[in-house]
């Protein structure tokens, strides 16, 4: 495992806790203090807030998100199909709202917190919710994000997200001591960022666009929350144990993680993708084209989020085996996916072969 994310290179942090105990923290060219931008593993984190709001009853994950944030149909033109949208549809990506206003203008908005939510109230769904899933790359961030900002009060609208960003810190990362991760990294922090390297030609604009210091900062809460292999784990522990300390209780974990749909192929993930609640789940598989993204052994109720063959940070409660490996290197589909699911699975080998 170790000689595998070596022969990868880095800047890499491969981090892996089997039974509570970690057997791996292997960095690479990296400091104790680096944060990576992970992608959408950033999705673990919003998941974790939202879920803390449901469970105090801010939320309900069945009303219409209307009714905190009436905007979010009133300014579209399908406003009558957008007002039946819950947030339960958002949490497993069935919106029907995956690339509002396409994917080119969802990249040119990058990083403009304010654009994405106007583009998103103008927004008409490309299916009626509660369908197949459709994934939600950016828009499930910014929508799950605001919607919570309107339920306790405020919007991110103002100061570019950053109520969001404290939001999240007061309800997720203070709570379990995730000092060292930021929802838009602040300008005196710039020190930990960890570059993207692009492999080839064809990810070099991805590589400048993130190494860039506007969308460093900015408040991008689907796969912008800068953070540490360590800090990722402590929120995989949390939720493994209930996430007491989140105000959950062990049934919310448990409706989180929960599946919500049977792995159908999803192009606009681009593969087959095995759906709970706010994460994605393992599926084991011979062929990598019917495994889930977190390899081809991980059981079934593993949970977690991979990060475009990035990052990925997952839990397999049948083995009680958690495993983080963020990195800074963008490879082109698909052979960052068979890197990924090489490096997986040599972690659960490794974490059978002690059984």
């Amino acid at each position: 495992m170790r000689q595998l994310a070596t022969k990868r290179g880095g800047p890499a942090h491969l981090l892996v806790e089997h039974r509570g105990e970690i057997v791996v923290d292997h960095r690479i060219g990296v400091g104790p203090q680096a944060a990576f931008w992970p992608f959408s593993v950033s999705k673990i984190f919003i998941a974790a807030l939202v879920w803390s709001l449901i469970a105090d009853g801010t939320l309900d994950p069945h009303t219409p998100i209307v009714e905190h944030w009436p905007e979010f149909a009133s300014a579209s033109p399908a406003a009558e199909a957008k007002s039946a949208i819950t947030v339960m549809d958002v949490l497993t990506h069935r919106s029907g709202l995956p690339r509002p206003g396409g994917p080119a203008r969802e990249i040119l908005v990058l990083g403009d917190y304010a654009r994405n939510i106007r583009q998103i109230e103008a927004a008409s769904p490309i299916r009626p919710p509660s369908g197949r899933p459709a994934y939600e790359w950016l828009a499930w961030g910014y929508i799950l994000g605001e919607l919570a900002c309107r339920a306790t009060g405020t919007s991110g609208i103002r100061d570019a997200g950053r109520p969001l960003a404290e939001l999240l810190r007061q309800r997720v990362l203070d709570p379990i001591g995730a000092r060292d991760t930021f929802l838009g990294l602040p300008a005196t922090e710039h020190w930990r960022a960890v570059p993207m390297t692009a492999r080839g030609p064809a990810t070099l604009p991805v590589a400048t666009v993130l190494n860039s210091a506007r969308v460093r900062e900015a408040v991008i809460p689907a796969g912008g929350v800068s953070t540490t292999a360590h800090d990722a784990l402590r929120l995989l522990r949390e939720l493994r144990a209930g996430g007491e300390r989140l105000g959950l209780r062990p049934e919310h974990v448990a409706q989180l993680i929960a599946p919500s749909n049977d792995g159908e192929y999803d192009p606009f993930a681009g593969s087959r993708t095995w759906w709970g609640h706010g994460v994605q789940l393992g599926h084991p598989a011979a062929h990598a084209v019917n495994a889930s993204a977190f390899g081809r052994l991980t059981s079934e109720r593993a949970w977690g989020h991979n990060g475009s063959n990035v990052a990925t940070a997952w839990h397999d409660p049948d083995r009680d085996l958690s495993f983080v490996y963020f990195s800074g290197i963008i490879e082109m589909f698909p052979v960052n996916r068979m890197r990924f699911l090489q490096l997986q699975d040599a972690a659960v080998r490794a974490a059978d072969s002690t059984n």
